[in-house]
């Protein structure tokens, strides 16, 4: 199963740029500066939710049925674009979505899920993360392997290479200058112990010998 899931990384990438807000969690060191791009999820009333993604003066809205660029306007207060008689009117992490003349009020950021989705804009395919000290590791496909360690102040970047591949498993055997990285991703759920988001994968492994434990899921 996990051979397919690293043969469509391969095969696919999707460029952005990243802009998130840091949390002190297991997820603080998943967020980039604020650069080009804003990746939010959001989730309205009456099950309307979507990705939002504003690049410039444009937000993207990718909604259930279609795909629409909004263009920023003049508001009183907060951030408001608009297409037609729709429009997206942010403030903070909250919004007011008005769309096919249907009016949501109440629409919030799913901070988490933005950090997930935003790196997928960003051409990560597979992303696992854990705690104790916080990790993270993006794989791009033919491009490279990240890794974040201690909450973000150690980053090391390794060259992409194909993991070993068994039934249940991918094994990546990494080096960089003077670091070592392995790190194995099983098919077995997983529960990230700070988010107490559950997952498909369990990924372990050690860098210069020093152990990890986390979760993780392919993006695309």
């Amino acid at each position: 199963m996990l051979k397919h899931v690293f043969m469509l990384m391969v095969s696919a990438a999707v460029c952005g740029c990243s802009a998130t807000v840091p949390s002190k969690n297991s997820e603080s060191l998943q967020s980039q500066p604020q650069t080009k791009a804003i990746t939010m999820v959001l989730e309205c009333e009456r099950n309307l939710n979507f990705v939002a993604r504003l690049e410039s003066e444009t937000l993207w809205a990718f909604l259930p049925k279609q795909t629409l660029a909004f263009e920023a306007v003049i508001s009183a207060s907060g951030a408001k674009y608009q297409k037609g008689t729709d429009y997206i009117w942010l403030k903070g992490e909250h919004a007011m979505v008005n769309y096919q003349q249907s009016l949501y009020k109440q629409c919030a950021n799913n901070r988490q899920e933005a950090i997930w989705q935003d790196a997928k804009f960003r051409g990560v395919s597979f992303r696992a993360v854990g705690n104790e000290p916080g990790w993270v590791i993006e794989i791009k496909p033919n491009e490279s392997i990240e890794f974040k360690g201690n909450y973000g102040q150690q980053v090391i970047n390794f060259n992409y290479v194909a993991p070993i591949e068994s039934v249940n498993s991918s094994q990546f055997n990494l080096a960089q200058n003077d670091n070592l990285l392995s790190f194995e991703i099983s098919n077995s759920a997983c529960r990230d112990t700070m988010s107490g988001q559950t997952f498909s994968t369990t990924v372990s492994g050690k860098l210069n010998g020093k152990p990890f434990l986390g979760c993780g899921r392919a993006l695309f």
